[in-house]
């Protein structure tokens, strides 16, 4: 059932927050990005897939791209011109964070393993039924993704044959494009599948694994709440609560840690890229005359905002979350607690005050004012374009 792990919370079938997981793991593996051992049957077939994956997205694909600013840039009409310079920019910066995400993969085993070892800690059952939420939550998202970076391809293509020319002006040795329009255009939208999968997976995953982040961030602070708050239980009882709330946010902070270099050096090379790509997108809507260009080109820029804009809001959460857990652990009821219980409540409240923040590159904060920041060259492209009168002068050649 498609829709099985997004359902409300089902006491006899709960999701664990690995489960959170599931849509993304199948685009993965449809990249052949989770190489199966050798030990299962068949596993050269899978290790095949891989490697044609590889080859038409990350050679393939340039090389077109590359091919078609070479031989055809002198036949280019604006339209094609604006729609060529796009792809090249938003492709490259996929294979940079294809690349990076390909090298630290073994991460996402490791964070996984982390996802297991906190829900261990979910006892209650109403701290289940939130990591069960937030699992079809993230779920959720990716179906989302799905619908509009698809919905993007589905819609270039329609315009393309509507139009009467290929969707992305990939260069093919093989099949000409005058001679051959509908076989030409299939092959093209079949490989930039590939890509757009690629981008999807890319731009998903670190804002499903900084939600489980958050969701067990979360668990913990209400943890920490209740500290000390049944007068039934023994000072030993207290004192353990207390030394579980500090594993958990031990565990959590190299949860963070494990993710911080592969989430740093991807969304580095996205939020430099959504400035040019968004101001792109608009110069071009001053060149497309019709209305299935200028929607497409709606659809896409749509699609480039949910790049980074997304991740950045729950970034941005996730620096209130750890606020309220120092805020938490600091009015939590520890005065007048015994000499032990007192000292590793002051070391807690020590390691709490550092906040997990993620950094693009470890230069800049990840969150909305950076965003808005880099969103801001687009206004500056935009500006260039008609300082320059650079509409008029290639409407006349």
């Amino acid at each position: 059932m498609i829709f099985k792990y997004i359902q409300k919370p089902n006491l006899k079938a709960l999701f664990r927050s690995r489960d959170s997981l599931i849509y993304l793991n199948r685009s993965i593996d449809q990249m052949g990005w989770r190489l199966p051992p050798r030990t299962k049957p068949l596993w050269w077939l899978y290790y095949i897939w891989s490697l044609m994956v590889v080859v038409f997205v990350f050679i393939f694909i340039p090389y077109g791209l590359i091919m078609t600013g070479v031989k055809e840039f002198k036949n280019f009409t604006t339209t094609d011109l604006f729609t060529y310079v796009q792809v090249p920019v938003n492709t490259n910066a996929s294979i940079m964070k294809g690349i990076i995400v390909l090298f630290m993969r073994g991460r996402f085993s490791k964070a996984q393993k982390m996802m297991d070892l906190m829900d261990v800690r979910c006892t209650k059952m109403e701290e289940k039924i939130q990591v069960h939420r937030s699992a079809a939550l993230c779920n959720r998202v990716v179906v989302i993704y799905h619908s509009i970076y698809f919905g993007y391809l589905t819609m270039a293509v329609t315009g393309a044959l509507v139009i009467g020319k290929t969707p992305f002006c990939l260069y093919n040795p093989l099949v000409n494009p005058v001679d051959h329009f509908y076989l030409a255009t299939a092959i093209e939208s079949v490989t930039m599948i590939g890509i757009i999968l690629a981008n999807l997976i890319l731009d998903v995953y670190p804002i499903i694994y900084v939600v489980i982040l958050r969701t067990h961030l979360e668990l913990l602070r209400l943890r920490v709440k209740d500290l000390r708050s049944d007068l039934d239980k023994g000072s030993d009882q207290h004192y353990e609560e207390l030394v579980g709330c500090v594993k958990d946010h031990k565990l959590i902070i190299e949860y963070g840690n494990t993710l911080r270099p592969m989430i740093s050096a991807t969304m580095f090379i996205q939020l430099l890229s959504v400035g040019l790509l968004l101001g792109l997108a608009a110069v071009s809507m001053q060149f497309y005359n019709t209305v299935m260009e200028r929607l497409v080109s709606g659809v896409y820029t749509i699609a480039i905002l949910s790049q980074t804009f997304p991740f950045c809001y729950v970034c941005e959460q996730l620096n209130s979350d750890c606020e309220s857990l120092t805020s938490t652990v600091f009015h939590s009821t520890w005065i007048g607690a015994e000499r032990r219980y007192r000292t590793t409540m002051l070391y807690f409240i020590h390691n709490v005050q550092q906040s997990i923040l993620f950094t693009a590159g470890g230069i800049f904060p990840i969150c909305l004012n950076t965003n808005i920041k880099m969103a801001k060259f687009a206004f500056s492209v935009v500006t260039i374009v008609n300082e320059m009168d650079l509409a008029e002068k290639l409407r006349r050649e």
